[in-house]
């Protein structure tokens, strides 16, 4: 039956009505999310983060968040630019982070933990198989990064002078031929690294040292006070909850979340899914708040006294706090020895 021209056009009209609804609908939503922009290292362990970013799983726009995130080279990069006011979350070096925080030159607060597993890793040539064979060996790694205190802190639980064990400037990238060429007796540094180191030099390397009996990568989401302030404890139960969820698409959906990965850093989703393999993830997103987790946060600060690089532990109350875990997913609260 034909529909008179009158009934025709008001349908149009109720129509372009809906969808003008919808539109602006659809733009009050947008604009009712709130901002949070993350700085991630280009390494596949900011899994959470580029799953944040994606807008496709809408992760970030269900707890009304929208996430805008930045590629650096290294954590430094992103500290600089979180305290010259560039981003609102930011996962630095500890050995930087902490002699900030102790000055008052940054401010953060962490309300769940990021990362906490052991990525470092060493690789020596074969014939070192007891600890006091490094005495007199060169072992390559960066200058003043994670892989040279790993390796500091666990001579110092093997008993031996870490002067009597030299360290190698050499850049992540040129590790594993810097090795397998032997210009250095062993190379230490995260995953994948000494997957690659293993694979140039074959037979005539091997992993050796329980570098994870000493030392652990451990890490909160650290936000930025200026961001909390602006934003309060709701804006941090968003943040928090956002980030749970990511953790569990990462593991629950690996092939997904390495598809997401591979895309942030163009990568094939094969790449990454091995590189997570090598390195203990996704397992080292906790997503949650341990006693063992602070306890190794004092630890590294016990580390960098005896180096005098930090001449006392900041606040831990004034930059930790579970308040926002406990009332999101309280499960993932495990404090007992500390009372933040």
């Amino acid at each position: 039956m034909k529909m008179p021209a009158l009934g025709l056009r008001a349908l149009r009209c109720v129509a372009g009505a809906l969808i003008a609804t919808l539109a602006l609908g659809e733009a009050a939503f947008a604009q009712n999310l709130t901002t949070l922009r993350i700085g991630a290292a280009s390494n596949v362990l900011f899994g959470p983060v580029f799953v944040l970013a994606d807008s496709s799983n809408g992760i970030a726009a269900r707890h009304g968040l929208k996430i805008e995130s930045r590629i650096f080279n290294s954590g430094i990069a992103t500290m600089e630019a979180a305290l010259a006011g560039d981003l609102d979350v930011a996962f630095p070096n500890t050995r930087i982070l902490l002699p900030l925080l102790k000055s008052g030159k940054a401010c953060f607060k962490g309300g769940i933990a990021f990362v906490d597993v052991n990525t470092v890793n060493m690789v020596t040539k074969a014939d070192i198989t007891q600890p006091r064979q490094l005495e007199g060996r060169k072992i390559g790694t960066r200058k003043g990064g994670i892989g040279e205190v790993a390796l500091h802190m666990w001579l110092a639980k093997q008993g031996i002078d870490r002067a009597k064990v030299q360290t190698v400037n050499i850049a992540e990238e040129d590790l594993p031929i810097a090795l397998a060429k032997g210009s250095v007796d062993g190379i230490i540094w995260p995953e994948p690294t000494p997957s690659l180191a293993l694979e140039v030099g074959g037979s005539a390397v091997h992993r050796f040292g329980d570098i994870g009996s000493a030392f652990r990568d451990v890490s909160v989401v650290n936000v930025t006070c200026d961001w909390v302030r602006k934003n309060g404890d709701d804006g941090m139960k968003k943040l928090v909850a956002a980030w749970i969820d990511a953790v569990d698409l990462l593991k629950s959906n690996p092939d997904a979340g390495a598809r997401i990965t591979a895309k942030a850093l163009q990568l094939t989703p094969d790449d990454v899914k091995k590189i997570w393999k090598d390195g203990g993830w996704p397992g080292g997103w906790p997503a949650n708040l341990t006693d063992g987790q602070i306890d190794m946060y004092y630890t590294y600060g016990d580390y960098l006294k005896a180096n005098k690089e930090l001449d006392g532990m900041p606040d831990m109350g004034a930059w930790i706090s579970s308040k926002w875990l406990k009332e999101v997913a309280p499960g993932r609260v495990l404090l007992s020895k500390y009372k933040y």
